[in-house]
């Protein structure tokens, strides 16, 4: 697994989930697979590029009620894809 890819999915999740209301309901994970960079979009706009939906990749606060936070075993999922 690229622990570097790990980590920048990890912060690109963790802002969305800190964000509420900042990004449209649509929000994606963005990943470059030639140079493993990440961002978020709100839609798919090149064939060649890795889409996830963010919401897979976020989870309930077991400590917070209400608030998403990054999921672990889903951010090592996808980085484990690299």
């Amino acid at each position: 697994m690229n622990d570097n890819l790990k980590k920048s999915i990890f912060e690109a999740v963790e802002d969305f989930a800190a964000n509420d209301g900042a990004y449209s309901d649509n929000a994606m994970l963005e990943i470059n697979p030639a140079d493993k960079s990440v961002r978020i979009v709100d839609e798919e706009t090149d064939h060649e590029l890795d889409y996830y939906d963010l919401m897979d990749l976020v989870e309930m606060s077991p400590s917070e009620p209400g608030r998403w936070i990054p999921a672990e075993s889903s951010i090592e999922e996808v980085a484990a894809s690299y």
